[in-house]
């Protein structure tokens, strides 16, 4: 049994090797990837979208992990990810929270007064709107912070910035115009860590848990699953619902739950299989940490 698990942890240390992103190089995503795993030489795979995220995961299952935004402080849950969960059968392996930190950046040498239009994500440049309010720049929606950044330094676009992190400035040699623009300073996004659906995870120890489950439309039948969470003294950290396609009145729920107590979570999964019509665990993890 130790040579399996020490052949699973081998395994597990070569699959952290590559990690699969959403966005350029110098994207948040690659920047949580970084937090999570540390500088370790890693090779990131960048994906244009999270769709591309979920193809490339399926394909390099046995060689990458992933890593994928589920909800932002601001702008709240990703909808489309917790679907694209669900349907890929991925397994969440852990979790990261990062501050996130906007700047506005553009070729060496240029100056605010010289820019005349600022590109980024749509996200980004509505978080940063107090900031953009009064300057005299056109804000142009893009797929991706970096991107954006990437663009200007291959293009060499004077007159143009992107708000994007201080890790794209960095990689595309571009000056920091302005530093921390976002509006609210309380900005960070949450992060699952993912494994692909065809290999089995290796358990080292956990006190959180994603689950999906879906319960008959009738009365009480949804607060019998919430009268079972809190009997067993688990904390539920997110209850978030989204329609089953196809069908009418149906909704998939999806739940994160803390404990101190891996026996809690069983147990409690026990009872919840009695009083849900489906429910699958989307990935057991360790909790993390909120920092700055």
């Amino acid at each position: 049994m130790r040579v399996l698990r020490n052949l699973g942890l081998f395994f597990y240390a070569m699959i952290e090797d590559k990690i699969i992103i959403q966005g350029e190089l110098g994207c948040f995503h690659e920047e949580a990837a970084l937090k999570y795993f540390g500088r370790n030489g890693q090779e990131f795979i960048p994906s244009i979208s999270f769709s591309e995220l979920a193809r490339n995961l399926d394909k390099r299952s046995f060689e990458a992990m992933a890593i994928m935004a589920i909800e932002n402080s601001i702008a709240g849950s990703i909808l489309q990810n917790y679907r694209i969960l669900r349907e890929h059968k991925f397994k969440v392996v852990g979790e990261v929270y990062l501050r996130i930190r906007h700047n506005l950046m553009a070729l060496p040498g240029q100056t605010r007064s010289d820019i005349k239009e600022v590109h980024s994500h749509p996200m980004a440049l509505n978080q940063c709107l107090d900031f953009l309010r009064d300057k005299p720049m056109k804000m142009v929606e893009s797929e991706d912070t970096a991107l954006s950044a990437k663009r200007i330094r291959e293009n060499q676009i004077a007159g143009m910035a992107a708000i994007a992190s201080k890790r794209a400035a960095e990689i595309y040699n571009l000056d920091i115009l302005d530093e921390g623009i976002e509006t609210s300073k309380v900005n960070y996004t949450r992060f699952f860590i993912l494994n692909g659906s065809q290999h089995e995870i290796i358990d080292r120890g956990f006190n959180k848990a994603s689950i999906f489950l879906t319960v008959l439309d009738a009365h009480g039948r949804l607060l019998n699953v919430l009268e079972s969470i809190s009997n067993h003294r688990i904390n539920m950290t997110k209850l978030q619902s989204y329609p089953v396609l196809g069908e009418l009145k149906k909704y998939y729920f999806h739940l994160d739950l803390e404990f101190d107590e891996e026996d809690q979570f069983y147990n409690c999964m026990k009872e919840l299989k009695e009083r849900t019509e489906s429910l699958e665990i989307l990935g057991t993890y360790q909790k993390a940490e909120i920092d700055d």
